[in-house]
């Protein structure tokens, strides 16, 4: 016996595959019999081929053994006959975001005929329709930008006369979660902070994971101490482990599992650090103005001013510097970089569950990568699993991706991936699990060719995490790169301020 094709097949519709090889495909040569998953294709008296297919992963896989001692003459127009005709009858389908009714309708009701798992499982968590709707409107607001990428509107405009206000802050930062920790550590310094947030201050869809080595930083620049990091930590794991799928390795090229045990290892309850670095703010003199839109920043010589939107009420906000951290999607970074904002992004979806048994998981070990299965529909899926607070583990499900316009990536689809998957991977019932919220973003890459090809400053204005898009997605937002290179931003900037070397040249 031996394997002579291997295909992955992009539909989850395994079944409709088999149908078709058994009544529409007709093979050149060879008499066909129908198999319970498949079909026989007897060549010869000593030659028979056996085609079958199964489903792992929401798509479809399909291989062709050939019993017999030697090959066939039509053996090979045959394969290649039966892919093409494969090709033809199973393109690549693209999905596309369907249009909710919010006036009249639950999400819930909108997705539930396209997405069944997920809106099953958003159902259970304690907000799961409001996460729904934000998931949705995050994925639209994605797939309008690829599908029409437009000329960005700006929001950075200079001018050489001063307005009449007031400088009344050193640093205005634009964005809540990194910000807060680079502003907390800025006023540490005495300089004087405004923190900007569009959504309520302190609200994250994702978890952070860090190394001891890596928070260190933050406790050498005394931004926290020793103390104050044990009591950040949910949970601390022996080792991490990293295994890519090799099921179609023979034994000899079939890779170890790769321990990591310094990696990620720390979860860090994110809500306590920013809530943290929020006091820590405020106890140096800081202001936090939450629920507030950035509209657009006006820079002269010596100021720039903030234009905002707080409520429905306009405020005007004078300072010596803008921190863009306002992530991937910042209005400022599209306007300096163009449509190469980034390269690449990795769709992410999860969840943070308790009520695995704990003989199936212990919760001292964590996965930082792991592949369990082969190419699912031109993607390979890798799964991420840290323990958590207490009992709770949290999940994750992405994949690197290059952006398309009829394919920008979709966390809708990953979703009902991660659903289906999820008992595959982890050996559990899904129903017997406490979903507690979804974890989930579009994580974005750059890739560097030369030290001019991003721009990441501008007069009196700089940015930092995934505004910046300097880091590679490995690290998985710009927490990590952030944490690392803290001591670094710090120092020179606080440089910068004292001496005002805040021109795009300086900051760069």
């Amino acid at each position: 016996m031996r394997e002579i094709l291997y295909r992955e097949i992009p539909t989850p519709d395994s079944i409709a595959v088999c149908q078709w090889l058994q009544s529409d495909w007709q093979p050149r040569s060879g008499v066909k019999t129908n198999t319970p998953n498949g079909v026989r294709l007897r060549l010869s008296e000593a030659i028979e081929l056996s085609i079958f297919v199964w489903t792992l992963q929401r798509t479809t896989y399909l291989k062709v053994f050939r019993w017999g001692e030697r090959s066939h003459d039509q053996e090979t127009s045959l394969t290649r006959q039966l892919d093409r005709a494969l090709q033809k009858r199973f393109p690549p389908q693209f999905s596309t975001i369907p249009n909710i009714d919010q006036k009249n309708h639950s999400i819930f009701t909108d997705l539930e005929a396209d997405y069944p798992l997920t809106v099953h499982y958003f159902r259970k968590m304690p907000q799961g329709e409001a996460d729904l709707e934000r998931l949705y409107w995050w994925e639209k607001r994605w797939r309008d930008s690829a599908k029409n990428p437009q000329q960005p509107q700006p929001v950075i405009f200079s001018s050489s006369e001063e307005n009449n206000h007031p400088i009344t802050y050193d640093l205005i930062y634009i964005g809540g979660a990194l910000g807060a920790i680079h502003a907390a550590q800025m006023a540490k310094l005495g300089y004087r902070v405004l923190l900007v947030e569009r959504l309520p201050f302190g609200r994250m869809n994702r978890e952070w994971n860090i190394s001891r080595s890596e928070f260190q930083s933050l406790i050498n620049l005394g931004l926290f101490t020793a103390e104050e990091f044990e009591e950040l930590i949910f949970q601390e794991y022996i080792d991490g482990f990293n295994k890519f799928f090799d099921g179609n390795n023979p034994p000899h090229l079939k890779a170890k599992i790769l321990h990591t045990p310094t990696v990620l290892n720390i979860a860090i309850n994110s809500d306590k650090l920013l809530q943290s670095c929020a006091k820590k703010i405020h106890d140096h003199g800081g202001k936090i103005l939450d629920q507030t839109e950035f509209i657009k920043a006006d820079i002269t010589a010596n100021s720039v001013t903030v234009t905002l939107n707080h409520g429905g009420e306009i405020q005007q906000i004078k300072g010596r510097l803008l921190i863009d951290a306002m992530g991937s999607a910042s209005p400022i970074a599209w306007q300096l970089n163009g449509v190469r904002a980034f390269d690449s992004v990795c769709p992410t979806v999860g969840a943070v569950v308790e009520g695995f048994d704990p003989v199936v998981w212990d919760s001292h070990y964590g996965d930082v990568l792991n592949s369990h299965g082969d190419i699912s529909r031109g993607r390979q899926l890798i799964w991420e699993l840290f323990p958590g607070e207490g009992k709770e583990l949290t999940f994750y499900l992405f994949h690197y991706h290059q952006v398309h316009p009829d394919n920008p990536g979709s966390l809708l689809e990953m979703y009902e991936d991660f659903f289906t998957i999820l008992p595959e991977y982890r050996q559990c019932d899904p129903e017997k699990l406490i979903w507690k919220k979804p974890t989930f973003g579009y994580i974005p890459g750059h890739f560097s060719t030369g030290k001019k090809d991003r721009i990441v400053s501008f007069d009196r204005i700089l940015a930092i995490g995934d505004a910046a898009s300097l880091q590679s997605p490995l690290i998985f937002t710009g927490f990590g790169s952030l944490v690392r290179n803290l001591e670094r931003l710090t120092h020179l900037l606080d440089t910068a301020l004292k001496h005002d070397l805040l021109t795009a040249k300086d900051l760069e």
